[in-house]
């Protein structure tokens, strides 16, 4: 492979300093890549870029009686495989003096990351002379401790996982806390906490924390930080998606903002990987040593990145669902409106005569069925024509609306809606409502629109607008039609203007 950084994986960097021995693969190339503690185990001397597979090719794997076995064109690619090896195994490298005993328990993936597998190798040390499938005396064995807790941690991440699947806004934080404690805890570290981008990755937030006792909080002064403030970290998180650095103190020239920072902030060692929605950035995980420097280990990796897609996951979900709510409160607002253009009319905000009609309609039948008196009321602006022409058009329409408001006075009660009926007339529908108690509210709706004192010069009845109205009250029945209530509402309001105008008149009750 040629020495050109850009076609190594993105986190080279942090795993060529991991002091286990890792070997991976991308399964688009065919190349195996080997840390450094994985170069000095196979004894081969690459101190400037990976182990590929051409070096590969000359270590084979032996039985127990030194006999090869060709399972597959290359012993790692089967243990990168996942197959199973049936018994423990010697890696015997080309120029190496001593031989590895390899038991198929110890040649484990690690974890994965997009299309790259990586494999921990665990190797132990034998004479090859008497290769068996026993552990060397004096090898270290597994980490007994480092794999329980392990196991503690992958349990807790899946009872957190398991309540951040379909957790609410409102619960979302408390959930992101205790994934971040969880994280801190079994990293070992000082602070882990939660940044996210804007849109259109030019600033950053320190939305959620979590600190060790006596370390101190700096969420508070993290907030808005634009990205020519830290361009070095800026650059990395956002092309490498991840940021690791095991000594603050060696930091490159051109992060000098970023050690500044650090610095105020006391952190020796730190470790962040992004957060992706998709194949958007959406923010980062991180990490922090204060009392001391740590070099992050695999697991640390794993973790942090575990945790990370769990909470990018949790944080677009609930946008997800954010955004649907506000979607349908915006359309059930949008349907709402609708409905009320539809049935409103648009110069005096009354009931239109669409909707007039569909409620009069309505009223008979519950009248007919409780056997309850329902009344209408029909109103005429008097003389609102010469009005018109002499005030003119936008007088007209001030007037239509005072006496639409002076109307709407008397329609507050359940079921009673005052409509503009057309033109200058209104309508008022009052249900439960007798003959007497009908004349009461036309008698208060005239004197609301005497009280308005709108003058009209051009009016042969008083000096100011005046109103005609006419009356109509029934106990309906199933023969009892809205047409019929309309004729005599409209027969008693003819013979108010009839008898000159300004003038309440009652068809009687039926």
């Amino acid at each position: 492979m040629a020495d050109n950084s850009d076609a190594y994986p993105h986190f080279w960097a942090i795993l060529d300093q991991l002091p286990v021995a890792l070997l991976y693969k991308e399964s688009a190339k065919a190349d195996i890549f080997a840390n450094e503690a994985a170069r000095t185990l196979l004894n081969v001397s690459l101190p400037t870029k990976p182990l590929s597979l051409p070096q590969l090719s000359e270590i084979r794997l032996l039985d127990q009686h030194h006999n090869r076995i060709s399972l597959l064109s290359n012993p790692l690619l089967l243990a990168l495989s996942g197959t199973a090896l049936s018994q423990d195994v010697l890696l015997d490298i080309k120029g190496t003096a001593t031989p590895f005993t390899l038991h198929s328990q110890l040649i484990k993936l690690q974890f994965s990351i997009g299309n790259t597998i990586i494999v921990t190798l665990c190797p132990q040390q034998s004479d090859s002379s008497a290769a068996t499938n026993k552990a060397t005396p004096g090898a270290p064995a597994p980490d007994i401790a480092e794999l329980e807790e392990a196991l503690a941690f992958d349990k807790l991440m899946s009872l957190i996982s398991t309540e951040l699947i379909n957790v609410s806004s409102e619960a979302l934080d408390q959930h992101v806390e205790d994934a971040l404690a969880a994280l801190g805890e079994f990293c070992h570290a000082d602070r882990s906490y939660i940044f996210q981008f804007t849109d259109d990755l030019s600033e950053m937030s320190n939305t959620h924390e979590w600190v060790r006792d006596e370390v101190v909080s700096h969420k508070d002064n993290l907030q808005h930080i634009p990205d020519y403030a830290l361009p070095y970290f800026f650059e990395k998180i956002q092309r490498d998606h991840i940021f690791a650095v095991a000594d603050v103190s060696k930091l490159p020239a051109e992060a000098s903002a970023e050690q500044l920072e650090f610095n105020n902030e006391n952190i020796q060692s730190v470790l962040c990987t992004a957060m992706l929605a998709g194949q958007k950035l959406i923010g980062f995980v991180g990490c922090d040593m204060v009392a001391r420097q740590r070099n992050w280990t695999s697991n640390d990796l794993r973790r942090i990145k575990l945790v990370g897609e769990m909470i990018a996951n949790s944080i677009q979900n609930v946008n997800y669902r954010v955004s649907l709510q506000q979607i349908q409160q915006q359309l059930l607002k949008a349907n709402q409106e609708l409905q009320k253009q539809a049935n409103q009319d648009g110069l005096t905000g009354l009931a239109n005569r669409r909707h007039f009609d569909e409620k009069l309609l309505e009223e008979l039948q519950r009248s007919a069925r409780s056997e309850l008196p329902l009344s209408l009321i029909l109103l005429d602006i008097d003389l609102f024509k010469p009005f018109n022409d002499h005030y003119g058009h936008q007088a007209g329409d001030d007037a239509l609306q005072k006496v639409a408001t002076a109307l709407s006075k008397e329609a507050r009660r359940q079921g009673e809606v005052a409509a503009r009926y057309g033109g200058e007339e209104f309508a008022l529908i009052l249900p439960a409502c007798d003959n007497n108690d009908c004349l009461e509210v036309a008698t208060r709706v005239q004197q609301h629109i005497e009280a308005l004192n709108i003058e009209h010069c051009k009016s042969d009845v008083a000096p100011y607008l005046t109103v005609s109205i006419g009356c109509y009250s029934v106990i309906a029945n199933k023969d009892t039609s809205a047409k019929l209530m309309l004729s005599k509402a409209d027969q008693a309001l003819y013979q108010a203007k009839a008898a000159g105008r300004n003038t309440i008149v009652s068809a009687g009750s039926t």
